[in-house]
């Protein structure tokens, strides 16, 4: 397509606001550059990943019974004595497990989260993120 600018009683102005029309369209009908927006953040075990998960005392020792009784042992593969405490994250490679059958009856607050043992310790650890949401002292 070739535009001529020389055509008898066109005027060039109009002939290229014409060419340019729909171009304007698809500029106009773009989507709009998205603007920085705090996405609300996903953790399944607090709204907050550094709050505690909230477990009553009964729900607290319903979890410590039931690991106790667990007869697979879990190696966290972090030394006894690890600073554990809520909020911190733990690295990727320590091995999480999911909670047994008769702590998630007595404490189903807790069916998004995922233990490991660190020392005498019940670690529960939100597995999306790594971060540890509660600590139960054995």
């Amino acid at each position: 397509m070739t535009i001529s600018y020389l055509t008898v009683g066109a005027k060039p102005l109009a002939a290229a606001l014409l060419l340019l029309a729909p171009l304007a369209l698809v500029a106009v009908s773009a989507p709009a550059p998205a603007t920085a927006q705090a996405l609300p953040s996903v953790s399944l075990g607090a709204a907050d990943p550094a709050a505690p998960l909230a477990l009553t005392p009964a729900e607290r020792t319903a979890i410590l019974d039931a690991v106790r009784q667990d007869s697979q042992k879990l190696n966290s593969k972090m030394p006894p004595d690890s600073a554990v405490s809520v909020g911190i994250q733990l690295p990727p490679s320590i091995a999480l497990k999911i909670l047994p059958d008769a702590a998630l009856a007595q404490a189903p607050a807790a069916k998004t989260v995922q233990y490991t043992l660190i020392g005498n310790r019940v670690v529960l650890v939100d597995p999306t993120n790594m971060r540890v949401v509660d600590v139960i002292n054995q």
